[in-house]
């Protein structure tokens, strides 16, 4: 999921060539916000570590990364500064909502309010947005690196001839799980064939009921066929679990 907090901590920045109020224009790779920016990514991957049913560990680490993320929006460029204030103000908000739900993602996302923050899908267009421009200004690496086609196909050792090739495998593969309700039913059977976990009646309708309307069949059957989920997918998967209750099987 990208990650259970599905809220991206990240940065700042401090240049040579600042606006006529001191405020950088832009971020440069090695610059104070880059460096603050990389501390932030570094506190925001802990929050994809913790244990999320320890109310202590949510608490400390989550007060942790919008530490990080305020030090960095003192020094925030013009050229990203609405978007990092955008990021604390959901972080900051998050924390509220959590500390109000005794730090419980579960309680969280059953209430009116963590719904609406957890379901707010321009959190993670705003993410996306500090991704790319990390990226681009600071050098920073986004963690999203997955098995390409090149290196699930392309090895000797997946066949001893000439018999499978890459149009076998790969992102050619393609499942038709079809739509709606019936798409995730389908999508949860693969879950259950490739985890070995079973879902009760009660379970699976609750993560139907969670992911309809928010997940397409086109997003299901990439996943299923080994391609990238994107972050809306991640995120809704993540919550629909969370608000569950149902433990991820690896």
């Amino acid at each position: 999921m990208k990650r259970l907090a599905l809220l991206c901590v990240l940065a700042l920045a401090f240049t040579a060539c600042g606006s006529s109020d001191g405020q950088a224009a832009s971020a440069s790779a090695g610059d104070e916000f880059c460096k603050l920016a990389q501390v932030a990514k570094d506190d925001n991957d802990e929050l994809s570590n913790i244990d999320s049913t320890d109310p202590s560990a949510v608490k400390v680490t989550l007060s942790g990364a919008i530490d990080s993320l305020t030090a960095m929006a003192a020094k925030a460029p013009s050229d990203i500064s609405e978007t990092v204030d955008k990021l604390l103000a959901s972080e900051e908000k998050l924390e509220k909502l959590l500390a109000d739900n005794d730090y419980d993602f579960v309680k969280l996302a059953a209430s009116d309010e963590g719904k609406k923050l957890l379901d707010d899908n321009d959190i993670s267009k705003t993410g996306d947005e500090m991704d790319a421009y990390l990226s681009d200004k600071c050098g920073i690496a986004v963690d999203d690196t997955v098995a390409t086609d090149d290196t699930v196909a392309t090895d000797d050792s997946v066949a001893g001839d000439d018999t499978a090739t890459d149009d076998t495998v790969g992102s050619d593969v393609s499942f038709e799980l079809g739509e709606g309700d019936e798409a995730i039913n389908k999508f949860l059977d693969f879950y259950e064939l490739g985890t070995g976990a079973t879902l009760s009646d009660e379970d699976r309708s609750c993560l139907v009921d969670a992911l309809s309307g928010k997940v397409t069949g086109d997003d299901l059957n990439k996943v299923v066929a080994g391609g990238q989920p994107s972050d809306v997918l991640v995120q809704a998967l993540g919550l629909a679990f969370v608000s569950c209750n149902v433990t991820v099987q690896s």
